[in-house]
């Protein structure tokens, strides 16, 4: 895995045709007196489920409810003496009007990509939720059970409402989003142990979504939106957003919402001076910190990918020491400039995993600090019970950079330069690569079964908007090389996510569109 992070690094800083939507089928299922008309004709009541559509408007009265049943599974329970009007059903838009009374709603992704709720003082933009909304005096109230919401006001202001979370607005505006308590019984059962067992993925996406409410109202923050399809030909609305969290770091934000899911995730690098406001540089300051003959001006500190389903997570963490004069005569070079220390940190999250977090496998180098003049490093996986946390070394080496023929590397007496350290080595952990779709596309799967029977696999795949995967470079070599946009996507599964998977999709092409929309640090 930590190579496939690497990897990564060299991907995002290189530089869909819509799928056909099929029109909304919506189903009227009565319980009670119900009322429906057309346009601005006479009421007429519903005895039993029939079919409804854009033009006609539907009223509930005293102890009757009502749901709308939709073709992709989405659901709307209108309560008591509510007036719900269906706006439009087309291939592009799904739109309604809430005019009074209150619902409850849960949206399927597919669907809610292109779907919104009037009230008489907001639109709400779903991306795929479940939520309580009330229309009463004209004042409107927005309560989250799960998802993310998009709410504007007719002040032009807007906001980003998730789980449990709820705002009002008002003939005067928006009131700033506030988080429910969990004994509230607006708090739907099935989120509530979410919130219990996972405050700490659920306080991750809670920060970034407060991060992107913020910055959208910003003209000037660089963002990318659109519809893809992935590997597994479902269609992604992806989002994504360059951030500069200070002036030596910048992140790439992205939000992944298909039918039935909600995908995040971030890329961050910090650096140890401040780096410029094109991120076309970036590449060149991480070269001049490794294996470069001068003394740097800046160099990588760390680097952060995070990806999560909102309950379970799996994060990459690399931290580099300072750069220092190194001989590598035995790899045929000079003196280079090279980072005195690199720490690797594979973290998993969720309610499955021993603790709500465990690390799976470290990585440790140094150079002159465990022994003089040498690389030491030494590897960590877990090798403990699947209910304990037990990280064991699996190799540990030192290697002397300045030996000759690094060729037979593991073998001293022909001259390698690595040599094996006198420690307890836990070598039962197996880690295998394979290529789903061919060792000529760009499809690559890693998985590894740890000694305490736990498994983590990310299978990463380049592909174009289409949902098509790219090939390799004809000539071999196991090179990708493509000009213009693609999309980089990572299937991440383990046996501790309890049958659930994280599948981010982001593009690396919004680094090239930064220009100045990156330009200010923020603050907020």
């Amino acid at each position: 895995m930590e190579i496939l992070t690497r990897r990564l690094l060299a991907v995002v800083l290189l530089a869909y045709a819509p799928a056909a939507r099929a029109a909304t089928v919506i189903t009227l299922v009565p319980n009670g007196l119900v009322d429906v008309r057309t346009g601005k004709g006479d009421w007429r009541p519903v005895g039993e489920a029939e079919t409804v559509t854009a033009g006609q408007t539907v009223r509930t009265h005293r102890n009757a409810t009502a749901e709308l049943r939709f073709s992709d599974g989405s659901r709307i329970q209108l309560q008591s003496y509510a007036i719900f009007a269906i706006d439009k059903t087309d291939r592009q838009e799904t739109g309604f009007s809430l005019k009074m009374g209150k619902l409850k709603a849960a949206f399927a992704g597919l669907l809610s990509s292109k779907i919104s709720i009037h009230t008489p003082t907001a639109v709400c933009a779903v991306r795929g939720t479940v939520f309580e909304l009330g229309v009463e005096n004209k004042n409107t109230e927005v309560t989250m059970a799960e998802g993310v919401l998009e709410v504007k006001d007719d002040k032009g202001h807007q906001a980003v409402v998730t789980s449990e979370e709820t705002m009002k607005v008002g003939v005067d505006g928006m009131e700033k989003p506030r988080m429910l308590r969990l004994n509230d019984n607006r708090a739907l059962p099935a989120v509530r142990p979410y919130a219990v067992h996972q405050e700490m993925a659920r306080a991750a996406t809670r920060t970034m979504l407060e991060d992107v409410r913020n910055r959208e109202l910003k003209a000037n923050e660089a963002q990318l939106g659109k519809n893809v399809v992935d590997a597994f030909g479902r269609r992604v609305r992806l989002e994504e957003y360059v951030l500069r969290p200070d002036a030596n770091s910048f992140e790439l934000l992205f939000l992944n919402s298909r039918q039935g899911s909600f995908n995040w995730g971030h890329y961050l690098e910090t650096f140890a001076a401040p780096i410029p406001n094109d991120l076309s540089q970036i590449p060149a300051i991480v070269a001049s910190g490794i294996m470069a003959p001068n003394q740097p001006s800046n160099w990588l500190k760390s680097i952060e990918f995070y990806a999560t389903n909102t309950l379970d997570a799996e994060k990459e963490l690399f931290s580099y020491g300072d750069p220092v004069q190194i001989n590598f005569a035995g790899f045929g070079k000079g003196v280079l400039w090279y980072p005195s220390s690199i720490v690797e940190t594979q973290t998993l999250y969720g309610p499955g995993v021993p603790n709500g977090q465990r690390v799976q496998f470290q990585q440790l180098t140094d150079y002159n600090q465990s022994n003089p003049g040498l690389f030491t490093w030494i590897q960590y996986v877990q090798a403990g019970s699947p209910a304990a946390d037990n990280l064991q070394p699996m190799f540990a080496a030192v290697m002397d950079p300045a030996q000759t023929d690094p060729t037979n590397a593991l073998s001293p007496a022909k001259g390698g330069n690595v040599f094996l350290l006198n420690l307890p080595v836990y070598n039962n952990t197996n880690t295998t690569f394979s290529f789903p779709n061919g060792p000529s596309k760009t499809d690559l799967l890693a998985s590894t079964t740890y000694a305490d029977g736990s498994t983590l696999s990310v299978e990463k795949f380049l592909l174009d908007d289409a949902g098509k995967i790219l090939s390799l470079n004809p000539s071999g070599g196991g090179v990708f090389s493509q000009s213009g946009s693609y999309n980089l996507e990572f299937k991440i599964d383990s046996s501790l996510f309890q049958g659930r998977s994280i599948d981010v999709l982001l593009a690396p092409s919004i680094i090239q569109q930064t220009g100045q929309a990156a330009s200010t640090p923020d603050k907020l």
